[in-house]
């Protein structure tokens, strides 16, 4: 794992040195992208799943790369938008825009207001690659043309590491067949 973080360290170092006025800046919230919540019913079915954007280097084409911490509180994660990482050097590189979405039951992305085990009957791991999915099927991002950007029209790449980057390469295992339009890099 440390090897990991060491070689995404200098991917990131040599992608940064290539890039001239290279400038970070603070993120903010945007507004939920309400998701279904699982297969317990209840009476809306859909819950406030958490994402922060950045579109600064967006051109038509370009990628939409999406990141998910994984077991933690998205919130303190915006750094990934940005091109201190590896997700934002690719964004700023190939015209793309960043996302950063909560995963369900960590941070305020939570389906039920409780962790009693009924509750988190949805959080499993076919839950989490169906919030994925259906993110980058569904949602309207706030950009311009953001409602035309789906897997179907524009390359979308899922970023993890760790965990989440376990979730990614079982997103892409489940759904390869399919045709999401998905990419993972781990």
């Amino acid at each position: 794992m440390t090897r990991a973080f060491v070689v995404a360290a200098v991917l990131a170092a040599c992608a940064h040195a290539a890039i001239p006025d290279a400038m970070l800046r603070a993120i903010p919230v945007l507004p939920p992208i309400s998701a279904p919540e699982g297969q317990r019913t209840t009476p809306n079915g859909t819950f406030e799943q958490r994402y922060w954007m950045d579109w600064e280097y967006y051109k038509p084409g370009g990628p939409v790369i999406l990141m998910t911490p994984g077991e933690v509180n998205a919130q303190n994660y915006t750094g990934h938008l940005t091109n201190d990482t590896i997700n934002g050097l690719i964004a700023q590189q190939q015209n793309g825009a960043t996302i950063v979405i909560e995963h369900r039951f960590f941070g305020l992305s939570n389906p039920y207001p409780d962790l009693s085990s009924q509750s988190l009957a949805v959080l499993t791991i076919q839950q989490a690659i169906d919030d994925l999915v259906y993110f980058a099927q569904q949602a309207n991002l706030p950009m311009p043309g953001g409602d035309n950007v789906k897997p179907d029209t524009t390359p979308w790449i899922l970023i993890g590491g760790s965990y989440s980057g376990a979730l990614t390469a079982w997103t892409m295992v489940k759904c390869r067949r399919s045709h999401h339009g998905l990419l993972g890099i781990l």
